[in-house]
């Protein structure tokens, strides 16, 4: 994903897909394996506008 970011602000251009829907929860909880998104900078930077995103904070601040 970090190559595929590269140049990208999401991973299908420069607007927010479904795709990039899908694979978010799957990046946000990279804390359950051995890797960090520290290691991927485009894909740290894609992680950060997503969260970034009022939808994404109303949601995340709904769940807890």
């Amino acid at each position: 994903m970090d190559n595929r970011l590269q140049g990208r602000e999401y991973l299908v251009g420069n607007h927010l897909t479904i795709a990039d829907i899908a694979h978010f929860p799957w990046v946000k909880g990279i804390g359950y394996s051995e890797l960090t998104v520290d290691e991927f900078p485009n894909l740290k930077a894609w992680l950060q506008r997503i969260e970034s995103r009022p939808a994404v904070q109303k949601c995340y601040s709904e769940s807890k």
